[in-house]
């Protein structure tokens, strides 16, 4: 059905993204503790204090005490919609393509550098070495390209492409005024439909597998009033060969036209192009297992009261205003998100990350967290 800017204000649609720790008691234990019975992503552990709790910490890469760079490879799977339920005018089944995608994605600056206060580097790789500054730049200060402290991702490669056969009283399509298709979608939907994939496509626990799908958000609780959600990340156990434990983790993003964008949250920059991904990419990174525990805190920008106690650096900043960091490369113009630091979950004053920063590259965070409000 046509649609304009009012049916979505009056669904006070709302970005945000969601994760879910999917491993036993045990492997979360063993992820913490180095445990090299563990295979998946490369990662480390450290530790900050807080109110005299020790908060650890899981990240991916090498040691940022110790220097190094680390190259994750990555694996993309575009996925494309095709609605049983909804028709053109010419009575041809509505289909939303993905991969159109696929060329803007691999020359995004997820996977090209492009010059921020960290170097000339990697979106995810100049936010890693924003707030790490301490810990490989000895002399305190830091011009950028002085140390080998890099987080880099590697160019996708790109796997089977699908296309999800949506039934009946599973989405909503809609038509954006230039004609564009878009969707929304249940979310328990697409988790059954990722629950397959991820056993037919040939992803691996060394990699970063990321499906990416065209124009869709997803609402929750099978409420499209719960509306709009636009990717997740995830860990699981596979399975268990003699003494090793494989954990596979993946990403699951929307990339929005920027008209869709508009017409959604009457901006043209929210779930545009990269910026999904980028939200997942960058908390996949930093809590890959997604059981890294910080201390309780206020969401900003949401209403008091709206906590939570995960090293998540996408959903400090999402709700905030202006959340992307716009970046033009090739001609074309991407909306990476602004991610929260880890000095800001540390809760310290200065910051000791790059110019004092509690979020990078965007200056959207300008203090520690604020402590969860007590009913």
């Amino acid at each position: 059905m046509a649609v304009d800017r009012a049916y979505f204000a009056a669904l006070n649609a709302r970005p945000k993204h969601t994760a879910s720790n999917k491993l036993s008691a045990s492997t979360n234990a063993m992820t913490k503790n180095q445990d090299p019975r563990i295979v998946s992503l490369p990662s480390f552990t450290r530790s900050f204090t807080f109110g005299g709790q020790v908060f650890p910490y899981t990240m991916v890469g090498k040691d940022p005490a110790k220097g190094g760079r680390t190259n994750i490879p990555t694996q993309y799977i575009p996925m494309s919609f095709f609605f049983d339920e909804f028709v053109d005018h010419n009575g041809n089944n509505i289909v939303i393509d993905t991969t159109v995608v696929n060329g803007p994605l691999a020359q995004s600056p997820l996977f090209n550098n492009a010059q921020y206060a960290t170097g000339f580097t990697q979106f995810e790789d100049s936010v890693m070495r924003a707030q790490f500054v301490p810990l490989f730049n000895n002399n305190g200060n830091h011009p950028a390209g002085t140390n080998n402290y890099h987080v880099l991702l590697g160019s996708p490669q790109t796997l089977i492409p699908v296309t999800i056969e949506v039934p009946f009283g599973s989405s909503l399509v809609f038509v954006d005024s230039d004609g564009t298709f878009f969707a929304l979608i249940d979310i328990n939907f697409i988790g059954s439909q990722l629950n397959t994939l991820i056993q037919t496509e040939p992803i691996s626990v060394d990699a970063i597998p990321m499906f990416i799908a065209r124009n869709a958000v997803y609402f929750a609780n099978q409420n499209p009033n719960d509306c709009c959600i636009g990717g997740f990340h995830t860990a699981f156990e596979t399975n268990q060969t003699n003494n090793k434990i494989f954990v596979q983790t993946f990403t699951f993003a929307a990339w929005l036209d920027s008209d869709v964008a508009e017409t959604i949250f009457m901006d043209p920059t929210i779930f545009a192009d990269i910026l999904p991904i980028s939200h997942e990419l960058g908390e996949t990174l930093n809590d890959p297992f997604i059981n890294n525990i910080t201390p309780n805190y206020q969401l900003p920008g949401l209403p008091p009261g709206t906590c939570q106690n995960v090293l998540e650096v996408g959903d400090v900043v999402e709700a905030t205003p202006d959340p992307s960091f716009p970046v033009t490369l090739n001609g074309f113009t991407y909306h990476p998100q602004t991610l929260g630091l880890l000095q800001w979950f540390e809760g310290i004053t200065p910051s000791d990350a790059i110019n004092g920063a509690y979020s990078f590259p965007g200056n959207n965070l300008t203090s520690p967290f604020m402590a969860c409000p007590t009913p």
